[in-house]
């Protein structure tokens, strides 16, 4: 960079102190006076009027320099000049014009004459308006202009900004101002027809649906920003779709909320993750069925230290409840939930083991609750596999020990959160929940036999939740910082995602709305390749896949199959007032044989081998299949 070029450079980023962009300011106002005479054609080089000039320029200088003190209109950065700039210069001289003129009509008054021609002042005004907006937009043009392209050694990045609303102008002017980023706004996007073939501060705006890679000769240079305010849906997501093909990295602006002071800062810019991919329309919840339901009520969590206990917490505390107990055995999740619930009054931590039926029975008899949320449960699969005592112990013995202290004491509403894996189960954790399903559907239609007894139990089934402990999601992301490979079990397996609020929240609704025996299946949407998941993962992080990441299929782990479902072969539904949750129809059992094997396996299972709790679990359900498992020889094989 030449000498020239660098004494540019520390002029444009020179950051004047104030008394110098006044003293410019002062000597603008008196060339335009000057300007103004010559106008009118009143100065003249006679000595008697060039007196009397200097005497008016003084007067008229010091009329502006109050002016400016007074809104200090002088203290703005140039380079950074914004439209309450101009306010502040627009106000400065109309307080200094309204002050001459004062000043000429008490002169007036006093010697029965004018000091200054009214015309002169009015057209002094005008001229010093052009003079300092032109100073200070000239110096910003310049700024921008010759710093970007001169200063940065760097290509700046080129930014598409999709939305040319409020909130897409106020982004493209941050990055007029922070030059030090590197960016360059080349075009805005919208959906808008109004708004489309239309420029908005010298830069187009273009359909949403146009070629991004058309509008900058170097494709692999371009990054977009999502600049509308509450964009969700599916429209979201196929923008984000398109961007990816193109390799074009997608960032989205954060809720307007969030912004400090209401300042947009570039820098708090979110780059998109996979959840944005996967979302779907907002859920419409019966808010005052729920309400009527959980107000005023005393609510047990089970699970609560975890991803979907956790949530159902905060769902549930939303209605206003008498007090919600949230029960894990967890320590430190449910430590850090207690802090993030900390300013909440009605809340108590409990620590305690659902297993352990003498803590539990002291728990139901001090706060006596009226709804139960069971989501207490071990759910990781290959580790299941490995340890078929603990998955029968927790997930069906523990269930068992709630839903009957439930009954014991007169909970209303017991919800059972059970998973898409207890379907045709093919692994030990998705067999230990359908066991727990079965007990907990046998038992309420046991009770609705007995006229004394009102607890009613609903079951909840739904698939993977996106962020969850033992989401792949996570696991890919770490991955992925640690420079990969991302590790794909099979290049064909597939799963249902949901988010984690909208299980929630349907949880909620599926427990309100359950009378009993119900087992309420949510619509998990389309099931998703892992592998594009892993892709998509790849690409949102700025990688090239192969190039940067590489993905390594490793294999099935023990007891994972291709694809789960949501139904058994012999179920199907029926539908609800919500279009997202649906009625499972399932065979009925009794309670009496169903009791009587889990009670068996109860007794006995601390002196039975591995491979005999499963054999027993394969009788209770039949339908469990053993998928990539040493427990595949068990299959068909059962003998009295």
């Amino acid at each position: 960079m030449s000498i020239l070029s660098n004494n540019a450079e520390k002029f444009l980023l020179w950051k004047a102190p104030r008394w110098a962009i006044l003293t410019i300011d002062l000597v603008l106002s008196f060339f335009s006076f000057s300007l103004a005479l010559i106008i009118i054609d009143v100065l003249t080089i006679d000595e008697i009027y060039l007196s009397h000039y200097f005497y008016s320029a003084f007067m008229v200088v010091a009329c502006r320099w109050i002016g400016f003190w007074v809104t200090k209109s002088y203290t703005g950065i140039i380079r950074y000049t914004s439209t309450q700039d101009a306010v502040r210069l627009f106000v400065a001289i109309a307080i200094s014009t309204a002050g001459i003129l004062i000043f000429d009509w008490i002169y007036l008054s006093i010697l029965s004459k004018l000091l200054i021609n009214p015309s002169v002042i009015i057209i002094d005004a005008f001229i010093l308006i052009v003079f300092l907006s032109s100073f200070r937009i000239g110096f910003k043009l310049l700024y921008n202009q010759y710093a970007l392209n001169s200063f940065t050694r760097e290509k700046p990045k080129n930014i598409i900004i999709y939305g040319a609303g409020e909130a897409g102008i106020i982004v493209k002017r941050s990055f007029d101002r922070n030059i030090k980023l590197n960016r360059r706004v080349i075009a805005f996007l919208d959906d808008n027809p109004q708004l489309q073939n239309k420029s908005v501060e010298g830069i187009k705006i273009y359909p949403s649906n146009v070629d991004c890679t058309s509008l900058c000769p170097d494709p692999e240079n371009v990054e977009m920003i999502i600049a509308i305010k509450n964009f969700k849906g599916i429209r979201k997501q196929e923008i984000i779709e398109k961007c990816l093909q193109n390799n074009i990295t997608v960032k989205i602006i954060p809720p307007v909320s969030a912004w400090i002071d209401g300042e947009f800062n570039p820098r708090n810019m979110k780059s998109v993750k996979i959840e944005d991919l996967l979302q779907r329309e907002p859920i419409r919840l019966s808010k005052k069925k729920i309400n009527a339901e959980l107000k005023d009520q005393t609510i047990l969590i089970t699970g609560a230290a975890g991803s979907i206990g956790s949530e159902i917490a905060r769902q549930c505390i939303k209605f206003s409840p008498r007090l919600v107990i949230l029960l894990d055995q967890a320590e430190t999740p449910l430590f850090e939930i207690q802090n993030e619930l900390s300013n909440i009054s009605n809340v108590e931590i409990v620590i305690a083991d659902v297993c352990n039926t003498s803590r539990i029975e002291i728990i139901f008899e001090h706060f006596k609750p009226t709804y139960v949320f069971h989501a207490a449960a071990y759910k990781h699969v290959p580790l299941m596999e490995d340890n078929p005592y603990e998955a029968i112990n927790t997930n069906v013995f523990g269930t068992q020990n709630i839903a009957n202290l439930s009954v014991k004491f007169k909970v209303n509403k017991f919800v059972f959160v059970s998973t898409d894996k207890a379907v045709n189960p093919s692994n030990i954790m998705g067999a230990s929940k359908r066991i727990a399903e079965i007990y907990v559907q046998s038992l309420d239609a046991k009770l609705q036999l007995e006229s004394d007894s009102h607890t009613r139990f609903v079951t909840t089934r739904f698939g993977n939740v996106l962020g969850s402990n033992g989401s792949v999601i996570p696991l890919f992301k770490k991955q992925i910082e640690n420079g990969g490979p991302v590790t794909v079990t099979h290049p064909e397996i597939t799963r249902y995602f949901m988010t984690i609020p909208e299980a929630c929240q349907l949880v909620l609704e599926a427990g309100v709305m359950g009378k009993g025996g119900e087992i309420y299946v949510f619509d998990m949407g389309e099931s998703v390749k892992i592998v594009d998941l892993a892709r998509k993962m790849i690409k949102l992080s700025g990688y090239v896949l192969n190039k940067d990441i590489r993905i390594k299929f490793t294999g099935l782990r023990p007891g994972e199959k291709l694809k789960e479902e949501l139904l058994n072969d012999k179920e199907n539904t029926i539908g609800t007032h919500n279009p997202k949750i649906m009625i499972a129809r399932v065979p009925n059992y009794n309670y009496l044989e169903v009791n009587t094997l889990i009670s068996n396996l109860y007794r006995d299972k601390d002196n039975l081998k591995n491979s005999t709790l499963v054999k027993t679990m394969k009788k209770i359900v039949p339908e469990y299949i053993s998928n990539n498992s040493i427990y595949e020889k068990l299959d068909g094989k059962f003998t009295e």
